[in-house]
C-alpha cells in the first residue's frame, strides 16, 4: 500500500510490522484481533495502531497524544475548525458520515475537531486505498467560512 503525506505522530509509519512497532513504542496494553486484522492499544498518550496482514495501515491519535502534526499544523493545539478548513483545502474537499470527517485524497479522517469542549477529538492517518470501499457512505460537507 502506498503512503499519503501523513500526519506526523512519531516514528511509526505504514508498512511496519507489530514487532517493529513494539520495538519503538512498546508492547500494547491490549489488542483486538481477527483474521488478518489487529488493533493495538497502549497508554492514552500513544497512538492506536491498526494492522492488516501484519502491516500498519492506520495510526489513530486522540487529543492526549502530543505533537500530532500535518504539514506544519498541530491538530490539537490549534482551533479545531481552523484545522478542518486546512484539511479540507489540502484534500480538495471533505465529506462526513456519522461524526467522522473523511479527507480521502490525503488519507485522513477526523472526529470532533470542531467541538468546543475538545472531548474525544481524534485524527487517523490511513494507508492509500484503505477507505475506498466506504467513501460512498459519506456526504460532501464544507467547513469554509462564509
Amino acid at each position: 500500500m502506498g503512503n499519503y503525506a501523513l500526519y506526523q505522530m512519531g516514528p511509526v509509519h505504514f508498512g511496519m510490522s507489530p514487532v517493529e512497532v513494539a520495538a519503538i513504542i512498546g508492547e500494547p496494553e491490549f489488542a483486538d484481533e481477527d483474521v488478518g486484522y489487529l488493533r493495538e492499544y497502549r497508554a492514552i498518550d500513544v497512538p492506536i495502531i491498526v494492522y492488516e496482514n501484519d502491516m500498519v495501515t492506520e495510526i489513530e491519535a486522540f487529543q492526549e497524544v502530543t505533537n500530532v502534526i500535518f504539514r506544519g499544523k498541530r491538530s490539537f493545539e490549534e482551533p479545531g475548525l481552523e484545522i478542518l478548513r486546512y484539511l479540507e483545502q489540502e484534500n480538495g474537499g471533505a465529506s462526513v458520515n456519522v461524526g467522522t470527517i473523511l479527507f480521502k485524497n490525503i488519507g485522513i479522517t477526523s472526529s470532533f475537531l470542531d467541538q468546543s469542549d475538545g472531548s474525544d477529538r481524534s485524527v487517523t492517518a490511513f494507508a492509500k486505498g484503505l477507505r475506498d470501499d466506504r467513501s460512498s457512505r459519506f456526504k460532501e460537507r464544507s467547513f469554509k467560512s462564509g
